[in-house]
Order: C-alpha cells, then structure tokens, then sequence
C-alpha cells in the first residue's frame, strides 16, 4: 500500500487526531512564513470524515491532499501535498497575495513548490486511488468525494469551439473518442460494475466538448443532465424497474443544478455514476421472467400490500399454482419465504435507523400483528426486533 504511494513520489503520513502539530502538512511552510499561522482548516477537515470515504481536498496554496480513516482504527492517512498545476508567475502571485506573504519569506515559498510532485495528469493519481481504495475498504465499498478539486478532469473536462478546429479530421476523431468512452463507460453501468466505470473515467484522456453557451458551469451541466438520461435508460434496459429509476434520475438533475461550480458538477456526475451500477446490482431482473420482475418489483414498491400467493395470482391474471413453480424455480425460495425475508430486512433497516416503535415498524412492513412479527424476526435472526436495535445500536457507538 505505502509502496504504491512511494512510487509515485506522493507523500503519505499515519496519525491518530487532535496532532498538537501539524508542521509536517507543509513541510513547515505556514509556520515560517506566517506569523499568525493556524492549523484549523485541517483540524476541522479531520474531524469531519466519514469511514469508507476517500477525500481529496486542496487548500490555498493549490496543493492537493488526499485524506481516509483506515478501517477499524482511529488512524488516518494523509497522503500529499502534490500539485497539478505549473508554478507560473501569476500562480504564485495569486498564493501571495492571498497569504499575504511578506517579501522576505517568499523565497522560502518557491522552495516548498520545488519540493512538491506536479502531477501531470489527473487520470494518473485517480488511478492510484482507486487502486488504493479496492485495496483498503474493497471493490466498490467505499466513496469518493472532491473539495474544491479545480483540476478535477472527467471525460467531459476540456472545451474548444468546433467553429475554430483547422482540422476538421481531428474533431471528427475528437467525437469518436468521446462516444466511444461513453460507450465503455455505459456498458460497465450496465453490468453494475463500478471499479471499472470508475477506472475509465479515470484513465480516460479528456475528450472535446462543443461550447453551446459561454458558460462552461451551463455547458457542464447540460452534458451531465443528457449523460444522466443516458445512464437512465442504460439501467432499464439491464433489468430495473422504472419505480426505482424515476425518483433517483429527478434528484441527480436537481443535484446536477444545485452545483455552483465546474468542479461540484463533475463531482455530482461521478456520483450518480457510482450510484447507477449500485442500483443495477441491487435491483437488476434481466434474468427473471416478465411474471417474476413484476411480482419482485411490486413487492418491493409496498411491503404493506397483500402479497399472498392468491392476491398475486389474481393481480396478474394467472393460475396461483403456475406462479408458484415459476417464482420457486426462478428465485429459488416459495414466495411467501421472500415476502417474509423482505419485510423481515425492511423491518432490521427501520430498527437502525429510526426510533419508530416496534408495532409501528410492524406495521409498516406489512405485518400488523406485533407478536407474530416478534416471533418472526427472532425466527429469522435469532434475537427479538428489542434485542436487535439495542446491539446494532451498541455496535454504532463510538
């Protein structure tokens, strides 16, 4: 793991927060040349991180640190600083005079940019990361998530005006390139296969968009927006219902316009990507008859519907021992088993994260009667709904 980073010339530190010294973020730098230095902007960053997530975040100095909590510890690594960006003149005069760093010490500044790694290529470090992150919490078990990451390129980063290609081979090469990542990129969602939409993404070079409007914040997200419709109709043709796609594809789009900047859209779409092959893996019926999808899909629409064999038979207009082969050969349980074993994870889910009464949580998964849905749960997890909230809540507490 550490030889991964050590390769590639990043920096990487292991503490365990509050540091009464920080010094080491910047190789000293804030305490050399500021006099009323402070270390609170990573303090704060520190205390809020998530498990399971990777953080890349850059400061004003436009270095770029990427941050985790490494899994069952209070440990975190923070990898960096490394830049992505050359120092001209006009960035370092932007460091300056944001830092208000006095004539003297600014030499001392051009050293700390001598020292750095310059990163190039974006694809390259996203590639170590999610190398890194399969490795840490597993393949697709952990979340990824930019702050202030202006150099954050996607498939979507770079734009020219077609209008002013001399070539016209080269932006009709330029097209190609980008429908064909697309291409791969729809078919890994389709698969619900996130390592690898994510590794293209990152992999790929930055194809050529048109401008349509002189807003690049507009244009970013009327691409995310169609990319979205794209994804949409990717996971209906490998098997989820349309009642788990509608809600989701509406509120990327209001995600899509709630970013104020390039960079929160980019971050927003790479999101919705990782969201997209969760759903297919979770909800996908492509291998299930069209009887089967539909009971599945109603089942899991109401879990307080009459959802016996009978009602079931009789909502789709077949014979009640036919339903009941063609379901056990297909799903491999009677339906009366999955009905339960739903409302009986619906119920575990509602016992973690709410403080409903257990007759209430009955209710809403559809089993009205408290004791016979006590008796149940304890049947199939081995301790009463009581029980069971208070040792996952337990298991929750720092």
């Amino acid at each position: 793991m550490q030889d991964l980073l050590k390769n590639n010339n990043i920096p990487v530190h292991f503490i365990t927060p509050p540091c009464e010294d920080y010094s080491w973020l910047d190789f000293g730098l804030r305490s050399t040349i500021l006099e009323d230095h402070d270390e609170e902007f990573i303090r704060d960053y520190l205390d809020k991180l998530a498990p399971n997530t990777i953080y890349h975040l850059k400061d004003i100095l436009q270095c770029t640190y990427t941050i985790l909590q490494v899994p069952d510890s209070q440990e975190m690594m923070v990898c960096g600083p490394v830049l992505f960006a050359e120092i001209s003149p006009s960035l370092f005069q932007d460091v300056i005079q944001k830092m208000k760093i006095p004539e003297k010490q600014q030499p001392v500044l051009q050293g700390f940019y001598l020292r750095l790694t310059n990163f190039h290529s974006l694809p390259t470090y996203n590639n170590i990361f999610f190398t890194l992150g399969n490795h840490i919490f597993g393949e697709n078990q952990y979340e990824i998530i930019f702050n202030d990451f202006n150099d954050m390129d996607s498939w979507y980063g770079t734009y020219v005006h077609y209008s002013n290609m001399e070539d016209s081979r080269m932006t009709i090469r330029m097209i190609e390139e980008r429908y064909e990542i697309e291409s791969r990129i729809l078919d890994a969602v389709a698969s619900g296969n996130e390592t690898k939409a994510m590794n293209i993404i990152s992999r790929a070079a930055s194809p050529n968009l048109p401008y349509r409007l002189n807003n690049n914040l507009r244009n970013l997200k009327d691409y995310a927006i169609a990319f979205n419709t794209l994804l949409r109709k990717t996971v209906e043709q490998a098997g989820v219902h349309p009642i788990h796609i509608d809600a989701h594809s509406n509120q990327n789009v209001r995600l899509i316009e709630q970013a104020s900047s390039p960079e929160q859209c980019r971050a927003v779409q790479l999101q919705i990507v990782r969201n997209y092959c969760r759903m297919v893996r979770k909800h996908t019926l492509k291998d299930y008859s069209l009887l089967t999808q539909k009971i599945v899909t109603y089942i899991s629409t109401d879990l307080t519907a009459d959802l016996s064999l009978n009602a079931m038979a009789e909502l789709l207009n077949v014979n009640a021992s036919y339903l009941s082969t063609l379901f056990k050969r297909e799903m491999g349980v009677p339906l009366t088993d999955y009905v339960n074993r739903q409302r009986i994870e619906q119920a575990k889910k509602l016992l973690v994260v709410t403080d409903f009464p257990i007759k209430m949580i009955a209710e809403k998964c559809g089993i009205p009667d408290v004791y016979y849905f006590s008796r149940m749960f304890k049947k199939r997890t081995g301790c009463t709904p009581k029980v069971y909230r208070e040792n996952t809540t337990r298991e929750h507490e720092p």
